[in-house]
């Protein structure tokens, strides 16, 4: 079986990416498909490396199921190579991989906005809870959930 490398990225890698990353492990697991996919995630800012997720992120998580437990670390050049699908928590991160990338056209094709996996028409991003309350958290893990469950579906078909 062929294996799917993800790594999401958000701006410091404490909440949307570590998020996303324990929640596409965990359904990932539950449909079977670990030894399909490998996930990753990291920030575009070194912030916050070497910590762990933020403690609300990881309470909302556990309070949904998930377990969430990550080291903060940065993305580096070299991930876009190493990584088949590269999925941006926002247009900002979206737009500073795409400057990593160069104009290097099969690096670029690589670069998704995490939105585009959301209902609906329009990628949407995926809005930073840091600084709001535990709405924002809560909303966070709603969208991601949709997300992955969607990107799930779409990595069944490629793998098929």
């Amino acid at each position: 079986m062929k294996k799917i490398k993800i790594m999401f990225v958000c701006t410091g890698n404490i909440c949307r990416s570590p998020l996303a990353h324990a929640v596409l492990d965990h359904k990932a697991r539950e449909r079977g498909l670990t030894a399909a996919v490998e996930t990753e995630s990291s920030g575009i800012h070194s912030y916050h490396v070497g910590d762990n997720a933020d403690s609300r992120m990881r309470q909302t998580a556990k309070d949904k199921g998930v377990q969430l437990d990550h080291m903060a670390r940065q993305l580096r050049l070299q991930d876009l190579s190493e990584y088949d699908v590269l999925l941006a928590m926002d247009r900002s991160h979206y737009r500073e991989m795409e400057r990593m990338a160069a104009g290097d056209l099969a690096l670029l094709k690589k670069i998704k906005l995490f939105g585009a996996y959301l209902n609906g028409d329009d990628a949407k991003d995926i809005p930073d809870p840091y600084f709001g309350g535990q709405a924002g958290f809560d909303l966070v893990f709603d969208m991601v959930s949709e997300g992955c469950d969607n990107l799930l579906s779409d990595l069944e078909e490629q793998l098929t």
